[in-house]
């Protein structure tokens, strides 16, 4: 299995439980593909959960209302994972994780509403002829910005 990656970066999981070990599996994908990327195969999405080797090594992680550099390490033993492939990491398709720079999102934009990936590799609210990642999934107490949304990722 070789999946394709998007443009789409989450900020971070918006659930402390949103990626269970017993949810999560090992995907192939392109070399640099960082961590929280959204990926596909097929139309099947997950987020990446380590980058793959070729990253730049350096991330930034919303916790909260504060951001963090890190720096952005391999996956353990990805680099041995070679029956899955080259550039193997693990990956999670299911939770909810916040995307930025969703095409047509407001502060409006109501609780489970369809989020779809455009050809281009863009998230949308638009449906057309895209394909649906998921829904819009808020916590109680989320501060809505317009063109981010916490997505719940295969919903």
């Amino acid at each position: 299995m070789s999946a394709s990656a998007t443009k789409a970066r989450a900020t971070q999981a918006v659930f402390s439980h949103t990626h269970l070990d017993g949810e999560s599996t090992i995907w192939d994908v392109p070399a640099g593909t960082e961590s929280r990327t959204l990926v596909r195969d097929g139309d099947t999405f997950a987020v990446t959960l380590t980058r793959a080797p070729g990253g730049t090594g350096r991330d930034e992680l919303a916790i909260g209302p504060f951001k963090v550099s890190r720096e952005q390490l391999v996956g353990v033993s990805n680099e041995e994972a070679v029956a899955v492939g080259e550039h193997a990491v693990g990956v999670t398709p299911h939770g909810t994780w916040e995307f930025e720079g969703i095409v047509g999102a407001t502060v409006d934009t109501p609780q489970s509403t369809p989020v779809y990936v455009e050809a281009d590799g863009d998230l949308t609210v638009t449906e057309g002829t895209n394909t649906r990642v998921g829904v819009v999934n808020y916590p109680g107490t989320y501060t809505k910005v317009a063109g981010t949304l916490p997505i719940k990722i295969g919903a």
